[in-house]
């Protein structure tokens, strides 16, 4: 019944994985190891994203972090000048924070860069099990005040700044939105979730309805036993709809895929946000599955959704001129 829902596109996409994990040709990644299933998410990434476009500018660089280094990798879009002072969007990868990385959503990364006029700064924050919670959210606030401070010198405007991220890196992007709020420090201009992880170990009604559609409840609950000890799942930096007080927050564009388990939290979180105050647009784009952001090569509507995370990312960045 559940496939009744779906886009033509998601539904070519959905069966071509049913009918490969039917044939044996794909193990569910739940039931890999984290290596296997880092490895087989990066395939399955390259095999529905489109051919890497080029960009004016990119490269690699580290951040230094407690305990360690991370990497990250800045983008400057095509035919914007090197030497221009451009504001920047802190893009923080999904993948339940145990599986992706800078390479599964670089070509995310390169369209958002020549589709927006800011730069993009990609955060390789460290992954779980062997960087369990809180690693990848103490990872991300270091990374966004390193570049905030812009210590390798960057041509980046540091007083605009906006959040980006899909799936758990959507939560991570609203929990460094809250803890900049938390801290005054630092100013977020904007933040744009793409079908949140909102709150982690909810049972809302999508989470039954579209189960198996790219995220089932055994995946889920596998990246939730990678991720944290069970007692930290009511922590506000796990689930963040929990936070006491949602006012005083950036301006937010909460994108929401139709046919996703995540869906009814993500609606939930644009709610709060709503009732607490702040200026909050969720749109739904019905039909679509998560993860639909990375398969612009059989999806059209990712493409879609790029142009309008960075038309809301550059109204509030240019709006004021």
């Amino acid at each position: 019944m559940k496939h009744n829902d779906l886009n033509k596109e998601a539904l070519s996409v959905i069966n071509d994985i049913e009918e490969a994990e039917r044939l044996g040709r794909r193990i569910p990644l739940h039931k890999m190891n984290v290596l296997e299933a880092r490895k087989s998410f990066y395939e399955m990434r390259n095999a529905l994203s489109p051919n890497p476009p080029e960009v004016e500018a990119f490269f690699d660089f580290k951040i230094p972090v407690t305990n360690g280094l991370i990497k990250a990798r800045y983008y400057r879009g095509k035919n914007k000048d090197r030497s221009n002072i451009l504001p920047v969007t802190i893009f923080f990868h999904g993948g339940g924070w145990v599986i992706g990385d800078l390479d599964t959503h670089d070509v995310v990364c390169r369209q958002i860069s020549n589709a927006g006029n800011f730069d993009v700064v990609s955060v390789n924050y460290r992954k779980a099990p062997e960087y369990k919670f809180p690693f990848a959210i103490n990872d991300s606030i270091e990374a966004i005040n390193f570049v905030v401070k812009n210590s390798i010198n960057l041509p980046i405007d540091t007083n605009k700044i906006a959040l980006c991220g899909d799936s758990a890196g959507g939560n991570i992007a609203t929990v460094c939105c809250i803890n900049a709020k938390i801290n005054c420090f630092p100013k977020i201009n904007f933040q744009a979730l793409i079908y949140p992880s909102t709150h982690l170990g909810s049972n809302y009604n999508s989470r039954k309805k579209y189960d198996g559609l790219i995220l089932s409840d055994p995946l889920m609950k596998w990246f939730e036993s990678k991720y944290l000890e069970k007692e930290k799942i009511n922590d506000w930096r796990v689930a963040p709809i929990l936070f006491k007080d949602l006012s005083n927050l950036a301006p937010s564009l909460i994108i929401v895929a139709g046919c996703d388990p995540l869906k009814d939290e993500g609606i939930a979180y644009g709610e709060a946000l709503k009732k607490a105050g702040n200026i909050t647009e969720t749109k739904i784009f019905h039909g679509q599955i998560h993860g639909f952001l990375t398969m612009g090569a059989r999806i059209n509507d990712a493409n879609k959704l790029i142009k309008l995370v960075c038309k809301k990312i550059d109204e509030s960045f240019y709006s004021n001129f």
